[in-house]
This record gives structure tokens, sequence and C-alpha cells, in this order.
């Protein structure tokens, strides 16, 4: 098996992970346990939901799932390219059947959602309410944010925070509308109003909403969502009410009351995507989870590397971006890249996002695989909630 070669490349001394390893809220492939957990009374847990954890593509791939899904037709077996193509399509295929809540090989968009009580910014002192923040609301984010946010009963969002310019990132960000309260309409101007939702990223990327999502940027006067006829009258659109933040890489940045830290990684040699630093407070005040987040990465710069592995607190949970097993890609690491880096990072436990949708074995096989490394690594999925 070319798992195999992988053991040998990244200097596996075949150990199985320990039992701590395993999280108090993974959804089981099982139906029925999957619905034992489900039900349970989250009340105000803290922690992170993995909203979504596949590529840009996601899982299945169209063409794979067309062809080979679970309601597709019989194919041709006397024909060796079809036969070959549908053992190429084998993921794909597995996530195409029964419930995606119970499929772990069915994958959106990379998104996490981190549901904290952190009070970071001192706003409301001495209160730790729950707050969550969302990183990237790609073109799969309403579907995925729908089918997981009630699982941990989350029911709005108080802040969104961007890594990049990509339309895995930035695709679902009109859909912003849709999680906002319902509007009342202002007595002066009849028009609904909203509370602006609070949206961080790059200079960068915000140079590219404002190109792409013009509509969603008030002008000085008027708002956002309005226009105005060559004839002078207005016209005014319902839009999402966002308030477009910048951050600087390595400044801290308090986001509805989670303190992150941008860190500049790139994405080809052409993009840099932030990644993101962050400690959750847990349960009682001395509990506490140092997270590194890079869900799209290419090359981690040195100086980023030193400033994760010196200046912050050691990394209890890395997420970390792997597109494929060993092939070489321009824009992400691959799964042998990605060892590497957490050979060097250390961090406690490691979760893989970004997976292209056919470049693994299936989801718990792999993860079985994984179990043989000497380092705690496993593929996330959509749904996974990891306890702060």
């Amino acid at each position: 098996m070319a798992f195999r070669r992988l053991a040998r490349r990244a200097g596996s001394s075949a150990a199985v992970l320990p039992a701590t390893a395993l999280l108090s809220f993974s959804f089981s492939g099982d139906e029925e346990s999957h619905r034992q957990v489900a039900v349970c009374d989250e009340g105000e847990k803290v922690g992170m939901i993995f909203i979504g954890t596949g590529s840009s593509t996601g899982c299945p791939r169209p063409s794979c799932a067309l062809m080979f899904g679970a309601e597709s037709r019989p194919i041709d077996t006397e024909d060796p390219e079809l036969v070959a193509m549908r053992g190429m399509c084998r993921v794909s295929s597995l996530a195409t059947k029964g419930d995606p809540r119970f499929n772990k090989n069915y994958r959106g968009n990379p998104s996490l959602l981190i549901s904290h009580k952190n009070n970071d910014g001192a706003d409301e002192p001495g209160r730790r309410k729950r707050r969550n923040v969302v990183i990237d609301v790609g073109k799969t984010f309403t579907e995925n944010a729908l089918r997981w946010m009630p699982r941990i009963g989350v029911t709005s969002i108080d802040a969104v925070v961007l890594s990049h310019e990509h339309a895995d990132a930035i695709g679902g960000l009109d859909d912003l509308r849709g999680f906002q309260s319902v509007p009342k309409p202002n007595p002066s101007t009849g028009f609904p109003d909203t509370n602006s939702l609070p949206v961080y990223s790059s200079r960068q990327c915000q140079d590219v909403l404002r190109r792409q999502f013009f509509y969603l940027f008030p002008k000085k006067q008027d708002g956002a969502g309005v226009s105005t006829t060559k004839d002078g009258k207005k016209v005014k659109r319902f839009v999402a009410s966002l308030d477009f933040q910048v951050v600087e890489y390595f400044r801290p940045f308090v986001a509805a009351g989670l303190k992150m830290i941008p860190l500049p990684v790139m994405h080809g040699e052409d993009l840099v995507c932030n990644g993101y630093a962050f400690t959750l407070d847990g349960a009682t005040e001395e509990k506490k989870t140092n997270v590194v987040y890079l869900s799209d990465i290419s090359r981690l710069p040195k100086d980023v590397e030193e400033y994760i592995r010196n200046e912050l607190p050691a990394t209890d949970i890395l997420i970390l971006d792997s597109l494929s097993f060993d092939k070489k890609n321009a824009t992400h690491i691959n799964l042998i890249e990605a060892i590497e880096m957490v050979k060097r990072i250390k961090p406690k436990r490691t979760f893989l996002v970004g997976m292209g949708c056919d470049s693994f074995l299936e989801h718990d096989e792999m993860n079985d695989e994984l179990k043989r490394l000497d380092v705690d690594v496993q593929l996330a999925h959509d749904g996974l909630f990891l306890n702060a």
C-alpha cells in the first residue's frame, strides 16, 4: 500500500494514538449512535466545530458523482477506461451515499466555527457569554452551517474572519444576510436596519471584496445596497449589513471577544493568505486551548514558523491544510509536507482540512493508517466538534 511509503518517509513508529486523542463529540458513521450523541444537551459548551473540511471543489467531486454516484446508472464494466475512472472516483462515490450528516466523506469548503466564552477585549468586564466566530464563508457555507450549527445549539454568528479572497473562503459572504436577525424598519428612513456583522480580513483581501461585493460596502451617505438612478432616485436593496475591518500581520485583534493573531503564509507564491492563532478559554479559568489555524498554505515562511514556535504559547491544536497524499501542488501542501510541518511545530494534536476528494483513502480508512505515525495527525470531517 502507498501508505507504507508515507510511514517510512514520515518516520512512523507504528504507534497507536492514545485514547485521549478521541473526541467527545466526534460523529459516528452509524446513524443510530450519531443520533444518540446529537440529541445530547450541549448547553453552553465551548469549542470548535468544523463547518467544512474539503477542498475548493468539495466532496463529492461533481464529475465523479454524476457518473458513479449512488443514483447514477450502472456503467459498462467492459469499458476499461470507465472501470479505471470509477476506481479513481471511489471516495466521491462513497460521499454520495446517504445523509451527509452521517457521511464523513461528504465535505464542504474549509470553515471553522469557534463557539467561545472568552472576553479578551474586556468589552463586558466580568461577564463570560457565549459568542460565535466563523473563519471563512465559502461557496458551501450556508448549506453546511444549517447542517452543523444546530448540533451544538448555535443560532447566531457574532463575527466573521476571512483567510483570503478565493471563492472557497468568501463565496458565501452575501448569504450572511440570512444569518442576521430579522430587520426592523428605521423610523427616519423607512428602510430596514440590522446590526452590522464585523468581517475581518487583510487589506489585500478587502480590496478584492470591494470589487466583487461592491454593493455590500456602504456609501458615505446612503449605506449599503443603495444605488441612484439617472434621474436621482434612490433604489434600496436589502443586503447583508457588514462592518469590514482590516487586520495586520502579527497584530492581535479582537473578534467578538476572541483575541486572534493573523499569521501570513503563502498560498502559492503569488498570494499571501492569513492563518490565525488564538487561545480558547475552557470551562475553568485554568483550562486554555492554544490553536493555530492554517487552512490554505503552500509554504510556511521561516519568520512565521519561528513566531509560532517561539512567540506563541505551545500549540495544543494545529488545523492544517493537506490537499493530496504526496502529489506536489503550487498552492497547497500535501500530506508528506504537512507531517514534516507538524514535526517542526510540535502540536499535541493536528487535524487536516482542505483534502482533495479522491486524493486519499476513505475517511476512516485513512485515519486508521494515520494512527501508525508517531505524531497525532487525523483527517478532520464536517461536523467534528472539539471541546475547548
